[in-house]
């Protein structure tokens, strides 16, 4: 096995691969996927961000075709990650707290961190963020691509930000330990987190915008502000937010936007958000497994101590910042 080192705050597996089959595939081994437990392992991870995609439009996007309300969903995905969790007790055990990353290395075993992408579920119920914090959540991104309780998407509206719900939940996240993340919201949402956080914020799966004009990429203003609040953007690598209307993913294309996002911000704003498994591009390094070679890539740009700061450093800075 690999040295642990990479945390990555991002990917749809639970979701888009192992829901989806119905069975035929599972966390272990996700065959066609782009990740699965097996190649993590090989390739050294040392935390893994399992997100629960709440879907809303699963006839236009392939996703889980379900009739379930948000909540109703989320408690059968909840369900299936705790299965998957159990089954898989050899490899994987969760992070709920941040001594929790070391001890699981120290047995090697991944850390499994349980986040929600859409905070749909929540519809206006404070008492479901905690029902969810208790049940393992540790990161929520606010929005995906539809309004909900908490606030507005850039694909709805980019100068509507958070509700009152929104701002009221923000603040109970900071309590909780729940990290918020900014991947998928309005601008004006963004900034109304930057204003009122306390704790550090993460845009888990988003890229520079400088360089690639997509509205779920970050301005530098917006990657300035994430610094000044000890937050991450996890680099996405979806070939559409490295380049415009991109179609393979390079690990050049990665490295440039780590590059710039360190020069904007500084190395400690860069993290990894790969967003497998969620995203319909060619890899040139294949699926998780080849994250060494983005490693080696990132030998050639940054110096060794910030290499591993964008690999793992970062993402456990704001973990024992944020879960205490």
């Amino acid at each position: 096995m690999e040295k642990m080192r990479f945390i990555d705050l991002h990917c749809d597996t639970v979701v888009c691969e192992v829901m989806k089959s119905g069975g035929k595939k599972h966390l272990r081994a996700n065959p066609g996927g782009d990740l699965d437990l097996l190649r993590l392992q090989k390739a050294g991870s040392l935390v893994q961000a399992f997100a629960l995609f709440i879907s809303k439009e699963p006839a236009k996007h392939g996703y889980v075709q379900t009739d379930l309300g948000p909540w109703e969903f989320y408690l059968r995905a909840a369900e299936l990650y705790e299965r998957e969790l159990a089954g898989n007790a050899d490899l994987l055990a969760p992070v709920l707290k941040y001594e929790d990353v070391a001890k699981n290395a120290s047995a090697g075993k991944i850390g499994a961190l349980l986040t929600i992408e859409d905070g749909a579920p929540l519809e206006g119920d404070l008492a479901r963020l905690e029902q969810m914090h208790r049940r393992g959540v540790r990161l929520i991104t606010l929005t995906w691509n539809h309004e909900n309780s908490l606030g507005f998407p850039n694909a709805v509206d980019p100068e509507k930000g958070l509700k009152p719900f929104g701002f009221a939940a923000l603040e109970r996240m900071n309590g909780l330990g729940v990290i918020p993340d900014v991947s998928h919201l309005s601008d004006a949402g963004f900034w109304d987190v930057a204003g009122h956080t306390k704790k550090p914020f993460v845009a888990s799966h988003s890229n520079a915008r400088a360089l690639c004009p997509s509205m779920r990429n970050l301005t530098d203003a917006m990657l300035r502000a994430l610094a000044e609040k000890g937050g991450v953007a996890g680099l996405n690598f979806a070939a559409d937010f490295l380049v415009e209307n991109g179609r393979l993913t390079t690990i050049r294309d990665i490295v440039r936007h780590a590059r710039h996002i360190a020069d904007v911000a500084g190395a400690e704003t860069v993290a990894l958000g790969s967003d497998f498994d969620g995203i319909g591009c060619a890899f040139e390094f294949g699926d998780c497994a080849g994250l060494p070679l983005i490693e080696e890539a990132l030998n050639k740009a940054f110096p060794a101590r910030e290499v591993d700061l964008i690999t793992h450093g970062n993402a456990l800075r704001v973990l024992r910042e944020s879960l205490g």
